[in-house]
Protein backbone atom coordinates (compact mmCIF):
# COMPACT_ATOMS: atom_id res chain seq x y z
CA UNK A 1 0.00 0.00 0.00
CA UNK A 2 1.35 3.53 -1.24
CA UNK A 3 1.06 5.73 1.74
CA UNK A 4 2.85 8.61 0.48
CA UNK A 5 2.17 9.52 -2.73
CA UNK A 6 4.69 10.84 -5.58
CA UNK A 7 3.63 14.36 -7.01
CA UNK A 8 3.72 13.34 -10.30
CA UNK A 9 1.24 10.80 -10.00
CA UNK A 10 -1.13 13.77 -10.30
CA UNK A 11 -1.97 14.75 -13.20
CA UNK A 12 -2.15 18.69 -13.13
CA UNK A 13 1.51 18.25 -11.58
CA UNK A 14 2.91 16.03 -14.21
CA UNK A 15 1.43 18.04 -17.03
CA UNK A 16 2.85 21.19 -15.27
CA UNK A 17 6.34 19.71 -14.94
CA UNK A 18 6.43 18.72 -18.32
CA UNK A 19 5.70 22.27 -19.90
CA UNK A 20 8.35 23.76 -17.77
CA UNK A 21 10.78 21.00 -18.87
CA UNK A 22 9.57 21.61 -22.77
CA UNK A 23 9.88 25.70 -22.56
CA UNK A 24 13.09 25.54 -20.11
CA UNK A 25 16.50 26.70 -21.69
CA UNK A 26 18.20 23.18 -22.04
CA UNK A 27 20.17 23.37 -19.03
CA UNK A 28 17.63 24.50 -16.85
CA UNK A 29 15.36 21.41 -18.39
CA UNK A 30 17.86 18.70 -17.55
CA UNK A 31 18.45 20.20 -13.90
CA UNK A 32 14.62 19.61 -13.24
CA UNK A 33 14.64 16.16 -14.71
CA UNK A 34 17.95 14.61 -12.81
CA UNK A 35 15.62 16.04 -9.46
CA UNK A 36 12.53 14.43 -10.43
CA UNK A 37 14.45 11.30 -11.75
CA UNK A 38 16.46 10.72 -8.38
CA UNK A 39 12.88 11.72 -7.02
CA UNK A 40 11.84 8.25 -6.93
CA UNK A 41 14.83 6.49 -5.10
CA UNK A 42 13.94 8.38 -1.83
CA UNK A 43 10.10 10.83 -2.24
CA UNK A 44 7.84 7.75 -2.67
CA UNK A 45 7.51 4.02 -3.12
CA UNK A 46 5.39 3.67 -6.57
CA UNK A 47 3.94 0.84 -7.82
CA UNK A 48 6.04 -0.65 -10.36
CA UNK A 49 3.22 0.11 -13.75
CA UNK A 50 3.34 3.71 -12.51
CA UNK A 51 6.88 3.89 -11.81
CA UNK A 52 7.61 2.79 -15.18
CA UNK A 53 5.39 5.10 -17.22
CA UNK A 54 7.13 7.93 -15.51
CA UNK A 55 10.43 7.15 -16.16
CA UNK A 56 9.56 6.73 -19.79
CA UNK A 57 7.72 10.23 -19.79
CA UNK A 58 10.47 12.21 -18.36
CA UNK A 59 13.04 9.97 -20.73
CA UNK A 60 10.91 10.96 -23.95
CA UNK A 61 10.73 14.67 -22.12
CA UNK A 62 14.54 14.96 -22.18
CA UNK A 63 15.59 13.62 -26.02
CA UNK A 64 14.87 17.13 -27.19
CA UNK A 65 17.09 19.01 -24.50
CA UNK A 66 19.69 16.36 -24.89
CA UNK A 67 19.82 17.11 -28.50
CA UNK A 68 20.00 20.87 -27.70
CA UNK A 69 22.64 20.56 -25.08
CA UNK A 70 25.04 18.24 -27.52
CA UNK A 71 24.46 21.40 -29.94
CA UNK A 72 25.67 23.54 -27.41
CA UNK A 73 28.62 22.12 -26.00
CA UNK A 74 29.94 20.90 -29.64
CA UNK A 75 29.66 24.69 -30.88
CA UNK A 76 32.34 25.12 -28.48
CA UNK A 77 33.79 22.32 -27.25
CA UNK A 78 36.89 23.25 -25.32
CA UNK A 79 35.39 26.63 -24.08
CA UNK A 80 34.80 26.95 -20.02
CA UNK A 81 30.85 27.30 -20.41
CA UNK A 82 31.01 23.75 -22.81
CA UNK A 83 31.93 21.91 -19.10
CA UNK A 84 28.88 22.53 -17.69
CA UNK A 85 26.40 21.40 -20.80
CA UNK A 86 29.13 18.14 -21.13
CA UNK A 87 28.66 17.56 -17.15
CA UNK A 88 24.45 18.06 -17.29
CA UNK A 89 24.38 15.12 -20.03
CA UNK A 90 26.73 12.77 -17.83
CA UNK A 91 24.41 13.28 -15.06
CA UNK A 92 21.15 12.96 -16.68
CA UNK A 93 21.98 9.43 -18.24
CA UNK A 94 23.40 8.29 -14.76
CA UNK A 95 19.85 9.34 -13.06
CA UNK A 96 18.41 7.89 -15.98
CA UNK A 97 20.08 4.47 -15.60
CA UNK A 98 19.28 4.13 -11.62
CA UNK A 99 15.46 4.71 -12.64
CA UNK A 100 15.48 2.07 -14.73
CA UNK A 101 17.51 0.30 -12.83
CA UNK A 102 14.68 0.54 -9.99
CA UNK A 103 12.24 -0.25 -12.24
CA UNK A 104 13.97 -3.64 -13.95
CA UNK A 105 14.16 -4.68 -9.73
CA UNK A 106 10.62 -3.92 -9.45
CA UNK A 107 9.76 -6.18 -12.53
CA UNK A 108 12.22 -8.97 -11.34
CA UNK A 109 10.15 -9.53 -8.23
CA UNK A 110 6.70 -8.63 -9.94
CA UNK A 111 4.92 -11.90 -10.67
CA UNK A 112 2.30 -11.14 -11.52
CA UNK A 113 2.93 -9.88 -14.86
CA UNK A 114 4.16 -12.45 -17.67
CA UNK A 115 7.70 -12.35 -19.00
CA UNK A 116 6.59 -11.66 -22.05
CA UNK A 117 4.32 -8.71 -21.27
CA UNK A 118 5.02 -5.47 -23.56
CA UNK A 119 5.93 -3.57 -20.83
CA UNK A 120 9.21 -5.84 -19.45
CA UNK A 121 9.90 -5.56 -23.38
CA UNK A 122 9.92 -1.60 -23.31
CA UNK A 123 12.21 -1.29 -20.40
CA UNK A 124 14.57 -3.59 -21.56
CA UNK A 125 14.85 -1.71 -24.67
CA UNK A 126 15.23 1.51 -22.86
CA UNK A 127 17.86 0.10 -20.71
CA UNK A 128 19.72 -0.71 -23.68
CA UNK A 129 18.65 2.36 -24.95
CA UNK A 130 20.03 4.71 -22.50
CA UNK A 131 23.59 2.61 -21.86
CA UNK A 132 24.12 3.60 -25.56
CA UNK A 133 23.44 7.74 -24.84
CA UNK A 134 25.47 7.29 -21.42
CA UNK A 135 27.89 6.33 -23.62
CA UNK A 136 28.35 9.12 -26.03
CA UNK A 137 27.92 11.55 -23.10
CA UNK A 138 31.19 9.71 -21.14
CA UNK A 139 33.14 9.52 -24.28
CA UNK A 140 33.10 13.17 -24.94
CA UNK A 141 34.96 12.81 -21.46
CA UNK A 142 37.18 10.27 -22.35
CA UNK A 143 35.30 7.92 -20.14
CA UNK A 144 34.70 4.22 -20.87
CA UNK A 145 30.92 2.92 -20.29
CA UNK A 146 30.82 2.11 -16.50
CA UNK A 147 30.77 -1.73 -15.78
CA UNK A 148 27.45 -1.53 -13.82
CA UNK A 149 25.99 0.10 -16.91
CA UNK A 150 27.13 -2.40 -19.44
CA UNK A 151 26.41 -5.25 -17.64
CA UNK A 152 22.69 -3.66 -16.84
CA UNK A 153 22.35 -3.09 -20.51
CA UNK A 154 23.59 -6.77 -21.35
CA UNK A 155 21.56 -8.65 -18.87
CA UNK A 156 18.17 -6.82 -20.27
CA UNK A 157 19.35 -8.46 -23.66
CA UNK A 158 20.15 -11.88 -22.34
CA UNK A 159 16.90 -11.37 -20.89
CA UNK A 160 14.85 -10.40 -23.99
CA UNK A 161 16.84 -13.23 -25.78
CA UNK A 162 15.54 -16.13 -23.21
CA UNK A 163 11.86 -14.85 -23.88
CA UNK A 164 12.01 -14.46 -27.66
CA UNK A 165 12.00 -10.24 -27.80
CA UNK A 166 14.61 -9.53 -29.65
CA UNK A 167 12.81 -8.24 -32.51
CA UNK A 168 9.55 -7.35 -31.22
CA UNK A 169 8.67 -3.81 -32.48
CA UNK A 170 8.15 -1.70 -29.52
CA UNK A 171 6.79 2.08 -30.27
CA UNK A 172 9.09 4.68 -28.39
CA UNK A 173 6.99 7.87 -29.68
CA UNK A 174 3.83 8.15 -28.40
CA UNK A 175 1.38 8.98 -30.94
CA UNK A 176 4.05 8.72 -33.76
CA UNK A 177 5.08 5.40 -35.88
CA UNK A 178 8.81 5.59 -34.50
CA UNK A 179 9.94 1.88 -33.34
CA UNK A 180 12.78 -0.33 -32.78
CA UNK A 181 13.72 -3.57 -30.99
CA UNK A 182 15.87 -4.72 -28.05
CA UNK A 183 18.18 -6.13 -31.25
CA UNK A 184 18.54 -3.02 -32.96
CA UNK A 185 19.38 -1.20 -29.78
CA UNK A 186 22.06 -3.63 -28.27
CA UNK A 187 23.63 -3.34 -31.73
CA UNK A 188 23.63 0.34 -31.52
CA UNK A 189 25.56 -0.03 -27.90
CA UNK A 190 28.05 -2.64 -29.56
CA UNK A 191 28.72 -0.65 -32.71
CA UNK A 192 29.95 2.47 -30.67
CA UNK A 193 31.43 0.25 -27.97
CA UNK A 194 33.83 -0.90 -31.24
CA UNK A 195 34.77 2.60 -32.62
CA UNK A 196 38.06 3.72 -30.61
CA UNK A 197 36.11 6.43 -29.40
CA UNK A 198 39.16 7.49 -27.18
CA UNK A 199 40.72 8.49 -30.59
CA UNK A 200 38.08 10.95 -31.93
CA UNK A 201 37.32 14.68 -30.96
CA UNK A 202 33.99 15.31 -29.82
CA UNK A 203 32.48 16.38 -32.50
CA UNK A 204 33.94 13.31 -34.52
CA UNK A 205 32.09 11.23 -31.46
CA UNK A 206 28.77 12.50 -32.82
CA UNK A 207 29.45 12.02 -36.01
CA UNK A 208 30.55 8.27 -35.58
CA UNK A 209 26.93 8.37 -33.29
CA UNK A 210 25.23 9.52 -36.17
CA UNK A 211 26.60 6.95 -38.88
CA UNK A 212 25.98 4.36 -36.99
CA UNK A 213 22.55 5.20 -37.33
CA UNK A 214 23.01 5.76 -40.50
CA UNK A 215 24.23 2.37 -40.98
CA UNK A 216 22.02 0.41 -38.77
CA UNK A 217 20.76 -1.61 -41.45
CA UNK A 218 23.88 -2.92 -42.53
CA UNK A 219 24.77 -3.94 -38.79
CA UNK A 220 24.04 -6.93 -36.75
CA UNK A 221 24.60 -9.69 -34.08
CA UNK A 222 25.03 -13.21 -35.07
CA UNK A 223 25.38 -16.38 -33.57
CA UNK A 224 27.31 -18.06 -35.76
CA UNK A 225 30.68 -16.36 -37.10
CA UNK A 226 29.92 -15.07 -40.36
CA UNK A 227 32.06 -13.28 -42.92
CA UNK A 228 32.55 -9.84 -41.68
CA UNK A 229 32.49 -10.75 -38.06
CA UNK A 230 34.95 -8.95 -36.52
CA UNK A 231 34.17 -8.49 -32.66
CA UNK A 232 32.39 -11.02 -30.19
CA UNK A 233 30.38 -10.41 -27.00
CA UNK A 234 30.17 -13.03 -24.42
CA UNK A 235 26.48 -13.00 -23.02
CA UNK A 236 27.34 -15.64 -20.71
CA UNK A 237 30.08 -13.39 -18.99
CA UNK A 238 28.00 -10.18 -19.97
CA UNK A 239 31.10 -8.73 -20.84
CA UNK A 240 32.15 -5.96 -23.46
CA UNK A 241 32.81 -7.04 -26.84
CA UNK A 242 36.48 -7.93 -28.09
CA UNK A 243 38.56 -8.20 -31.50
CA UNK A 244 37.94 -11.41 -33.42
CA UNK A 245 41.51 -12.10 -33.64
CA UNK A 246 40.66 -15.33 -35.53
CA UNK A 247 36.64 -16.64 -35.37
CA UNK A 248 36.29 -19.99 -33.51
CA UNK A 249 35.64 -23.39 -35.18
CA UNK A 250 32.92 -24.20 -32.35
CA UNK A 251 31.58 -20.93 -30.79
CA UNK A 252 29.85 -21.39 -27.22
CA UNK A 253 25.97 -20.40 -27.06
CA UNK A 254 26.66 -17.21 -25.37
CA UNK A 255 28.41 -15.53 -27.82
CA UNK A 256 27.20 -13.26 -30.49
CA UNK A 257 29.32 -11.78 -33.10
CA UNK A 258 29.46 -8.64 -34.58
CA UNK A 259 29.45 -7.93 -38.29
CA UNK A 260 30.74 -4.26 -39.25
CA UNK A 261 32.36 -5.62 -42.35
CA UNK A 262 28.52 -5.66 -43.82
CA UNK A 263 28.54 -1.89 -43.44
CA UNK A 264 32.14 -1.66 -45.02
CA UNK A 265 30.69 -1.25 -48.43
CA UNK A 266 28.10 1.83 -47.46
CA UNK A 267 30.79 3.44 -45.82
CA UNK A 268 32.84 3.03 -49.13
CA UNK A 269 29.65 4.60 -51.26
CA UNK A 270 29.44 7.11 -48.34
CA UNK A 271 32.88 8.35 -49.14
CA UNK A 272 33.07 8.74 -52.34
CA UNK A 273 29.70 10.97 -52.14
CA UNK A 274 30.96 12.99 -49.35
CA UNK A 275 34.21 13.68 -51.60
CA UNK A 276 32.38 14.97 -54.28
CA UNK A 277 29.68 16.86 -51.52
CA UNK A 278 29.91 20.43 -50.49
CA UNK A 279 27.95 19.90 -47.45
CA UNK A 280 26.55 16.93 -45.59
CA UNK A 281 22.82 16.91 -45.13
CA UNK A 282 22.37 13.50 -43.84
CA UNK A 283 24.27 14.69 -40.38
CA UNK A 284 22.85 18.19 -39.94
CA UNK A 285 25.37 19.96 -37.26
CA UNK A 286 28.43 18.82 -38.43
CA UNK A 287 31.29 19.84 -40.91
CA UNK A 288 31.94 17.84 -43.69
CA UNK A 289 35.63 17.42 -43.16
CA UNK A 290 34.75 16.09 -39.21
CA UNK A 291 32.00 13.56 -41.23
CA UNK A 292 34.83 12.23 -43.78
CA UNK A 293 37.72 11.64 -41.19
CA UNK A 294 34.94 9.55 -39.38
CA UNK A 295 33.73 7.48 -42.24
CA UNK A 296 37.39 7.00 -42.57
CA UNK A 297 38.18 6.28 -39.07
CA UNK A 298 34.96 3.16 -38.75
CA UNK A 299 36.35 1.92 -42.45
CA UNK A 300 40.16 1.24 -40.55
CA UNK A 301 38.44 -0.06 -37.20
CA UNK A 302 35.90 -1.82 -38.69
CA UNK A 303 38.15 -3.40 -40.98
CA UNK A 304 39.22 -7.51 -41.52
CA UNK A 305 42.84 -6.05 -40.62
CA UNK A 306 43.24 -5.09 -37.21
CA UNK A 307 44.33 -1.07 -37.00
CA UNK A 308 48.06 -1.63 -36.60
CA UNK A 309 51.26 0.75 -35.35
CA UNK A 310 53.55 2.15 -38.12
CA UNK A 311 56.33 1.38 -35.57
CA UNK A 312 57.02 -0.48 -33.15
CA UNK A 313 56.89 0.67 -29.69
CA UNK A 314 59.72 0.58 -26.79
CA UNK A 315 59.31 0.67 -23.11
CA UNK A 316 60.87 4.01 -21.98
CA UNK A 317 60.78 5.73 -17.95
CA UNK A 318 61.40 9.14 -17.44
CA UNK A 319 59.15 12.46 -16.35
CA UNK A 320 58.15 15.06 -18.34
CA UNK A 321 56.40 18.59 -18.83
CA UNK A 322 53.27 19.15 -21.16
CA UNK A 323 52.67 22.76 -22.05
CA UNK A 324 49.46 23.57 -23.99
CA UNK A 325 48.00 26.65 -26.10
CA UNK A 326 49.73 27.88 -28.87
CA UNK A 327 51.19 31.12 -27.32
CA UNK A 328 52.65 29.73 -24.32
CA UNK A 329 54.21 26.83 -26.14
CA UNK A 330 55.94 29.32 -28.42
CA UNK A 331 57.40 31.44 -25.39
CA UNK A 332 58.74 28.24 -24.06
CA UNK A 333 60.46 27.41 -27.44
CA UNK A 334 62.17 30.99 -27.26
CA UNK A 335 62.65 31.05 -23.49
CA UNK A 336 60.91 34.21 -23.04
CA UNK A 337 58.27 31.61 -20.76
CA UNK A 338 58.62 33.13 -16.65
CA UNK A 339 58.12 28.99 -15.81
CA UNK A 340 57.54 25.88 -17.24
CA UNK A 341 55.13 23.41 -16.14
CA UNK A 342 55.76 21.05 -13.76
CA UNK A 343 56.91 17.30 -15.03
CA UNK A 344 53.74 15.57 -13.63
CA UNK A 345 53.65 13.00 -16.42
CA UNK A 346 55.47 9.51 -16.52
CA UNK A 347 56.87 8.17 -19.90
CA UNK A 348 55.39 5.12 -20.30
CA UNK A 349 56.28 3.72 -24.25
CA UNK A 350 58.00 5.65 -27.47
CA UNK A 351 58.15 4.69 -31.18
CA UNK A 352 59.73 7.08 -33.76
CA UNK A 353 56.66 9.12 -34.40
CA UNK A 354 55.16 9.22 -30.95
CA UNK A 355 54.89 8.62 -27.51
CA UNK A 356 52.67 7.63 -24.51
CA UNK A 357 52.38 9.48 -21.18
CA UNK A 358 50.35 8.83 -17.88
CA UNK A 359 49.71 11.18 -14.98
CA UNK A 360 47.17 10.88 -12.03
CA UNK A 361 46.64 14.22 -12.50
CA UNK A 362 43.37 15.27 -15.04
CA UNK A 363 44.37 18.29 -17.16
CA UNK A 364 41.52 19.21 -19.62
CA UNK A 365 43.68 21.01 -21.83
CA UNK A 366 45.73 17.86 -22.56
CA UNK A 367 43.36 15.64 -22.49
CA UNK A 368 41.35 16.01 -25.26
CA UNK A 369 42.25 14.36 -28.74
CA UNK A 370 43.50 17.08 -31.10
CA UNK A 371 45.56 19.43 -28.72
CA UNK A 372 48.39 20.51 -29.75
CA UNK A 373 51.04 20.20 -26.49
CA UNK A 374 55.12 20.99 -26.29
CA UNK A 375 56.43 17.95 -24.51
CA UNK A 376 60.05 19.24 -22.35
CA UNK A 377 61.89 15.54 -22.74
CA UNK A 378 64.02 14.51 -19.87
CA UNK A 379 67.01 16.63 -18.99
CA UNK A 380 68.12 17.45 -22.09
CA UNK A 381 66.19 20.66 -22.29
CA UNK A 382 64.91 20.02 -25.70
CA UNK A 383 61.05 20.77 -26.73
CA UNK A 384 59.08 18.55 -28.49
CA UNK A 385 56.22 19.58 -30.93
CA UNK A 386 52.88 17.09 -30.90
CA UNK A 387 48.97 16.34 -31.01
CA UNK A 388 47.37 14.53 -28.98
CA UNK A 389 45.51 11.22 -31.07
CA UNK A 390 44.31 9.31 -27.87
CA UNK A 391 43.03 9.37 -24.53
CA UNK A 392 42.01 6.70 -22.30
CA UNK A 393 40.98 6.52 -18.02
CA UNK A 394 41.83 3.40 -16.61
CA UNK A 395 39.91 2.21 -13.06
CA UNK A 396 42.38 4.16 -10.71
CA UNK A 397 41.64 7.24 -12.02
CA UNK A 398 44.66 7.62 -14.12
CA UNK A 399 45.13 8.72 -17.28
CA UNK A 400 46.96 7.61 -19.90
CA UNK A 401 47.67 10.14 -23.73
CA UNK A 402 48.78 9.00 -26.95
CA UNK A 403 50.87 11.81 -28.63
CA UNK A 404 51.92 11.76 -32.24
CA UNK A 405 54.87 13.91 -32.40
CA UNK A 406 55.08 16.52 -35.98
CA UNK A 407 58.40 18.17 -34.93
CA UNK A 408 61.31 16.51 -33.11
CA UNK A 409 62.75 20.34 -33.41
CA UNK A 410 60.60 23.06 -33.34
CA UNK A 411 61.68 26.64 -34.35
CA UNK A 412 59.86 30.04 -33.34
CA UNK A 413 59.93 31.51 -37.00
CA UNK A 414 58.55 35.27 -37.43
CA UNK A 415 55.99 35.73 -40.49
CA UNK A 416 55.38 38.29 -42.28
CA UNK A 417 52.92 38.99 -45.84
CA UNK A 418 52.78 42.58 -46.08
CA UNK A 419 50.26 43.66 -44.20
CA UNK A 420 51.01 42.19 -40.97
CA UNK A 421 53.30 39.83 -39.55
CA UNK A 422 52.96 37.07 -36.77
CA UNK A 423 54.77 34.69 -35.01
CA UNK A 424 54.47 30.55 -36.06
CA UNK A 425 56.21 27.51 -34.95
CA UNK A 426 58.37 25.76 -37.87
CA UNK A 427 58.29 21.86 -37.68
CA UNK A 428 61.42 21.16 -39.77
CA UNK A 429 64.34 22.50 -41.49
CA UNK A 430 63.35 25.16 -44.45
CA UNK A 431 65.35 23.87 -47.48
CA UNK A 432 64.88 25.82 -51.10
CA UNK A 433 62.58 23.28 -53.38
CA UNK A 434 60.96 21.14 -50.20
CA UNK A 435 57.94 21.91 -48.49
CA UNK A 436 57.60 22.57 -44.35
CA UNK A 437 54.81 22.88 -42.24
CA UNK A 438 54.02 25.59 -40.17
CA UNK A 439 51.65 26.06 -36.88
CA UNK A 440 50.09 29.28 -36.43
CA UNK A 441 46.54 30.73 -35.28
CA UNK A 442 43.37 29.79 -37.69
CA UNK A 443 43.33 31.65 -40.54
CA UNK A 444 46.88 33.59 -40.59
CA UNK A 445 48.23 31.19 -43.08
CA UNK A 446 46.22 31.91 -46.52
CA UNK A 447 47.12 29.69 -49.78
CA UNK A 448 47.83 31.21 -52.79
CA UNK A 449 50.10 34.50 -51.36
CA UNK A 450 53.73 34.35 -50.44
CA UNK A 451 55.11 34.58 -47.08
CA UNK A 452 58.34 35.84 -45.57
CA UNK A 453 59.65 34.21 -43.00
CA UNK A 454 62.57 35.12 -40.41
CA UNK A 455 64.60 32.61 -39.35
CA UNK A 456 67.37 33.88 -36.87
CA UNK A 457 69.34 35.74 -39.33
CA UNK A 458 68.08 33.75 -42.47
CA UNK A 459 65.24 35.19 -44.50
CA UNK A 460 62.89 32.72 -46.19
CA UNK A 461 60.36 32.56 -48.83
CA UNK A 462 57.22 30.86 -48.22
CA UNK A 463 54.40 29.77 -50.54
CA UNK A 464 51.30 28.87 -48.15
CA UNK A 465 49.20 26.04 -49.02
CA UNK A 466 46.64 24.06 -47.71
CA UNK A 467 45.72 23.01 -44.22
CA UNK A 468 46.89 19.64 -43.53
CA UNK A 469 45.68 19.60 -40.11
CA UNK A 470 43.98 21.61 -37.05
CA UNK A 471 42.35 21.59 -33.73
CA UNK A 472 41.72 24.53 -30.64
CA UNK A 473 43.65 27.05 -30.94
CA UNK A 474 46.15 25.96 -34.18
CA UNK A 475 46.22 25.24 -37.61
CA UNK A 476 49.27 23.59 -39.25
CA UNK A 477 49.79 24.59 -43.34
CA UNK A 478 51.64 22.88 -45.55
CA UNK A 479 54.37 25.63 -47.39
CA UNK A 480 56.53 25.31 -50.07
CA UNK A 481 59.75 26.97 -49.41
CA UNK A 482 60.95 29.32 -52.99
Amino acid sequence: MVHNQHPLLEPAQLRQALTDIATSAAPTAIVELIRWLDSFQYEAELPIAELARLVVVLDEAAQPQLRQAAGLYLSNAFGSRSLRYKALGKDFYASLGRAYDLVLDGLATDFALPADDPLRAEIRLRTVRSAAGEMKWAAFDYHGLPDDVWLRAGQAFRDAHDVGGLNMPINIREGRETRSTIQREFVRLVALHCASLDQLSPERIEATDKLVRYLQHALDLSAEPLAGSQFAVDLDKLAPPRRCLALPESPSGGLRFFRPGDALPALDELARTLAEASSAPAFAGLSLPSVTATVRHLARQWGPQPPMRQFRRHVVQGQLSLATGLGFIRSQLSGDALLRPAAAWTLLDASRNGFGVQSALHDPDVCRVGALVGAHVGETGRWVLALVRRVRFDDGARVSVGLQTISSDPQQVVLDDGQRSWIGILCEPAVRGRSVRVVCEPGFMRAGGQVFARLGTRMLKLEPGGAVAGGPGYQISSCAVV
